[in-house]
């Protein structure tokens, strides 16, 4: 079960990146465990699972996915690490409606990365305390007939309601990151036009 060696440097750098989101987050300092951490990561991976070897139809996944997201990541975090500068331009009811609009984004898109899972299983492995930075639990993704997938989480409860998964590094690569420079590039090309960009995404 154990993964042994250091983080990667690529890992390493995305987590570094991946906690400004948690640099202005209100609340208190973390007070999460390593254990608590890696069963909570546990419990979102049983929960990922369960949902695409539901056999349920593409909607009803991806309504799953909404939920789970909904319930288990830091979106308001997330959300205003994503919009970068233009955050603090938009309006209180832009926020909101960017909050609800990434949800169905998300579900979308980790809905259809996931349509290719063929019963991959789980390792957890080394987890690391970043102080108020959150909780790194490292794993593996390994599956018969393909190669074994490096997968970090980013785990913290700055937001006082419990764990939340604040970013999903894969092969070194910062889930968090990379949908903030696609963000700004839809927002580019939208020529600015937030709301343009909440409608484009309900839509999808």
């Amino acid at each position: 079960m154990a993964l042994s060696g250091p983080l990667s440097r690529r890992a390493a750098l995305a987590l570094i990146t991946a906690s400004a989101a948690l640099a202005a987050a209100p609340g208190r300092a973390a007070a999460l465990t390593e254990t608590e951490a890696e069963g909570f990561v546990r419990q979102v991976v049983d929960e990922v699972v369960s949902l695409v070897e539901s056999g349920k139809p593409a909607p009803e996944q991806q309504s799953g996915f909404r939920a789970l997201f909904a319930r288990r990541a830091a979106v308001p975090s997330v959300v205003r690490f994503i919009m970068g500068a233009t955050w603090r331009d938009m309006s209180g009811a832009q926020q909101a409606a960017m909050e609800d609009a990434f949800l169905d984004y998300v579900a979308r898109v980790y809905s259809e990365l996931l349509s290719s899972y063929s019963g991959q299983r789980i390792e957890i492995g080394q987890v690391q305390d970043f102080g108020r930075k959150g909780i790194l639990v490292t794993s593996t993704a390994r599956g018969e007939g393909v190669e074994d997938v490096a997968v970090e989480w980013l785990v913290s409860d700055r937001g006082g309601s419990g764990p939340q998964l604040v970013d999903v590094v894969i092969e070194g690569l910062s889930m968090l990151q990379s949908q903030r420079q696609e963000f700004a590039a839809m927002l580019d090309k939208r020529g600015g036009d937030v709301d343009q960009l909440i409608a484009d995404l309900r839509a999808g």
